[in-house]
């Protein structure tokens, strides 16, 4: 493991880690000094969230599943100068040319556990992560499944599911800019996806195989602002 993908793990989750994992913390000084920040940021944001009134339990599921979207301004900041240092490698400048849809798409066929979560995610819990990105949402009248930071193309995104008219339907909002014109229906594997772009983001809606781009565009829709 190179220390490029030990500091994506880490900023996944910096609690629990996997054997080779906690092996590269421990053989790196960079690595150990980089997750105890990680971890110091964890702690500042749990206090601050169990500082505000909120419903019982909320605070710590918030803590748990999406531990950077309520960060404070500077912890954001030292969030964002990290993975720029992480990525920050030699082979990196110069021209690349990444396909942001289908990084998108890849990572949501990828991460078939997440269509089983199913915890419930209060609405307002969804729209301060997403804000964060600079995106509103709306409450379309679905039931939110899931909703977690997560890591594609090296930048920090949020994924959500809900319950929708035909099936369990993905969202995920990338800090990313996308093709000029939005591509035909994607698919990979069993997954299909559509996009639309905003500034300085890319937002995928994806179902399992049936959907078509009719509905998956209109769900976008009705989600987002």
């Amino acid at each position: 493991m190179n220390e490029l993908e030990a500091r994506r793990l880490l900023l996944a989750d910096p609690r629990r880690l996997s054997p080779e994992l906690k092996a590269a913390v421990e053989g790196s000084t960079r690595l150990a000094a980089f997750r105890d920040e990680l971890m110091r940021t964890d702690e500042e944001m749990g206090r601050m969230l169990t500082a505000n009134d909120v419903p019982e339990g909320l605070a710590e599921r918030i803590v748990l599943r999406a531990r950077y979207r309520d960060r404070s301004r500077w912890g954001l900041a030292l969030a964002a100068s990290l993975v720029a240092v992480a990525i920050a490698a030699p082979w990196y400048f110069g021209p690349r040319a990444v396909d942001v849809e289908r990084a998108m798409i890849a990572h949501v066929d990828h991460e078939v556990a997440e269509l089983q979560d199913n915890i419930g995610i209060e609405p307002a819990v969804l729209r301060a992560s997403v804000a964060a990105l600079g995106v509103d949402v709306r409450d379309a009248g679905y039931r939110i499944r899931h909703l977690a930071n997560c890591i594609v193309d090296g930048r920090e995104g949020r994924h959500f599911t809900v319950d929708g008219p035909n099936g369990v339907v993905s969202f995920l909002v990338l800090p990313a800019q996308g093709r000029s014109e939005a591509p035909e229906l994607l698919r990979e594997g069993s997954t299909r996806g559509v996009f639309m772009k905003r500034a300085g983001v890319t937002i995928g809606a994806f179902a399992q195989e049936g959907a078509d781009r009719a509905q998956l565009e209109r769900l976008m829709h009705q989600v987002f602002a």
